[in-house]
C-alpha cells in the first residue's frame, strides 16, 4: 500500500513538473526566412521629410561634430591633418 502511494506521488510530481515541458511545442527545424521590414535604408526621402529630420537632428544634437560644414581633414593613421 505504501509503495503504491509513493508511486502515485511520484507520478503526480512528474505530471505537474515535467509533462508541460514535454508537451510544449517544439521549434521547427526548417530554416526561417529573414523578416521583411517596411522601411528601406536606401530609400529617397521627400524634401519635406528630409528638412524635418535635419531640423530635428539640429535641435536634439546641437553640438554634433558630424554636422560641421567644413570639418578639418585628418589622417586616419595618426589623427593629424593630411598634408596638402
Amino acid at each position: 500500500m505504501t509503495a503504491a502511494l509513493v508511486l502515485a506521488a511520484l507520478a503526480t510530481l512528474f505530471a505537474t513538473i515535467c509533462l508541460p515541458r514535454l508537451l510544449r511545442a517544439m521549434p521547427s527545424r526548417t530554416p526561417r526566412t529573414p523578416p521583411v521590414y517596411p522601411e528601406s535604408m536606401t530609400a529617397e526621402l521627400d524634401p519635406g521629410d528630409e528638412e524635418y529630420l535635419a531640423w530635428l537632428a539640429d535641435h536634439l544634437w546641437p553640438e554634433d561634430e558630424y554636422l560641421e560644414e567644413n570639418p578639418s581633414p585628418r589622417d586616419e593613421s595618426d589623427g593629424g591633418p593630411i598634408p596638402a
